[in-house]
């Protein structure tokens, strides 16, 4: 029989394989839009977790509903010394293009999903990440940005009364 501890490192692992198979998928660039698929990472920070502010990882991928609305999968890895913690999400984007920057993109994005924690009682609770960034790009097939993502969530791993129910977070990555 499994402890809640392996079980949880049991799903930290297949969301991890998840983001591997996501990033080794077909990649498109932002010109042709419609129906491409785009994926990319970052990396930063995510404050008021269960152990404190913690080191970020993130991972997306977009499918291109059409010029300007994509959805898909939001993977947010989290550690500390004590803390490993791991969320994943669906996510709807709008992508808003600057007025009079034409290689700058504001990208407003929410979505829902669960996150698990790893520290002290683990715990598993809803996720909810809303957030917003600024994508420039580069060259057709590559972008970089940074995005500010608030996640509501209700984890509660034995610190009592202090159950952690908002978590903000800032990370700066790439996009292919």
């Amino acid at each position: 029989m499994c402890t809640q501890r392996q079980q949880g490192r049991f799903h930290v692992r297949r969301v991890i394989l998840a983001a591997l198979v996501l990033a080794a998928a077909p990649m498109a660039g932002a010109a042709e839009r419609s129906g491409a698929l785009s994926v990319g990472g970052g990396l930063g920070f995510l404050a008021d977790t269960t152990d404190g502010t913690a080191f970020a990882l993130n991972f997306q991928g977009d499918y291109f509903m059409s010029e300007n609305v994509s959805l898909g999968p939001l993977v947010q890895l989290a550690f500390t010394g004590d803390l490993s913690q791991v969320g994943a999400s669906g996510q709807a984007k709008y992508w808003l293009p600057m007025p009079g920057r034409p290689l700058a993109t504001i990208v407003f994005q929410g979505g829902v999903g669960f996150v698990h924690a790893d520290h002290r009682d683990d715990d598993t609770s809803f996720l909810v990440p809303l957030g917003i960034g600024v994508e420039y790009e580069l060259n057709r097939d590559m972008s970089v940005n940074a995005t500010f993502l608030v996640n509501f969530t209700d984890l509660d791993t034995g610190r009592g009364g202090d159950d952690t129910t908002l978590m903000p977070g800032l990370t700066f990555g790439i996009r292919f």
